[in-house]
């Protein structure tokens, strides 16, 4: 079984990201996706873009669309680590 803490990104012909070492997901529309990750947060910007597998127990997603930018950012959003978005807008 693959260890969880390792972090890894493929990206093929700009088409189909594959992302090991992920914690939540932030924020994910068509253009705009936020992932906190082992290595901090990760923004990935693009168009057209939907999640073709997510399983945040292993820590993978594969996303699928056109990809223009992928820039991170340190730390995690507003000291909210470990809870899922859906959670903090119930809150």
């Amino acid at each position: 079984m693959e260890e969880k803490t390792r972090h890894k990104i493929t990206l093929t012909n700009r088409e189909v990201l594959d992302i090991n070492g992920v914690i939540n997901v932030e924020k994910f529309t068509d253009e705009d996706i936020m992932l906190e990750t082992e290595q901090g947060m990760l923004n990935i910007k693009g168009e057209k873009m939907y999640m073709k597998q997510l399983n945040l127990d292993a820590g993978v997603i594969v996303i699928e669309g056109e990809f223009k930018a992928l820039t991170y950012h340190e730390g995690s959003t507003s000291g909210q680590k470990g809870k899922s978005l859906l959670s903090r807008l119930l809150k």
